[in-house]
């Protein structure tokens, strides 16, 4: 008798572990990333110079819609214009347990130099995030590494206005099938074989990986024209 009790309260122990282990691996399998709608255009500023990767932190309730955004990355006379346009977009909330919960969604502008340029835009080291955003809950991706300048296009080709993509990431980081939110011919095709080539770190919920989504976007200015290469 003592011998079956004892087993039975080894085999008990071993059930509360596995059942504390499997825990966080289910409540990271209903983890579900907040998506985006609709985007709209972003225009170059026709009173800029400068060119660069402008990040964003997009802050979306549980009821899909924008509190606000944290700018990540700040470059001076872009910054507002990308910040004034993601404020416009519409997102459906994340989900966890099937339950809509607040979160934040990863938004990069990259406004394009004029082309030829043959060297790279700057993407300098993101700002520190807010006291609220490092007590979050959920963190988002982040880009690790950006692969620039674009390819080039024909001499005939002039662009004006943005391309947007968003990237789903799993919980390695890596990229899954690019779904483009808004297309701007030829500048799209070309985006999107520029981004096979970024890497990512992963978002997290909790400290744990999780899969999750960015969006990429690719501002092209006004009488800008593309050359062959």
């Amino acid at each position: 008798m003592g011998r079956l009790l004892l087993a039975m309260m080894v085999l008990g122990s071993a059930q509360a572990v596995v059942a504390q282990t499997e825990t966080p691996k289910e409540e990271k399998s209903s983890f579900q990333p907040a998506e985006t709608l609709s985007v709209t255009d972003i225009t170059y500023p026709i009173t800029s110079v400068v060119y660069g990767t402008v990040v964003m932190d997009v802050l979306i309730a549980d009821t899909g819609k924008t509190q606000r955004v944290e700018v990540r990355r700040d470059i001076p006379s872009l910054t507002q214009t990308a910040v004034s346009a993601v404020e416009n977009w519409e997102f459906s909330p994340a989900t966890l347990a099937d339950k809509a919960i607040a979160s934040r969604m990863p938004v990069t502008v990259t406004f394009c130099p004029p082309a030829p340029f043959a060297n790279p835009v700057p993407f300098p080291p993101l700002l520190p995030q807010s006291e609220e955003a490092i007590q979050a809950e959920f963190q988002p991706a982040e880009v690790l590494l950006a692969a620039f300048p674009l390819p080039t296009y024909p001499a005939t080709t002039v662009l004006a206005g943005a391309t947007a993509l968003e990237v789903p990431l799993s919980e390695k980081g890596e990229a899954g099938e690019i779904k483009v939110l808004r297309d701007l011919p030829p500048l799209t095709e070309a985006a999107k074989a520029v981004v096979k080539k970024w890497r990512f770190m992963p978002a997290a919920f909790n400290g744990r990986p999780v899969p999750s989504k960015i969006v990429l976007v690719f501002v092209a200015g006004p009488q800008v024209s593309f050359p062959d290469s």
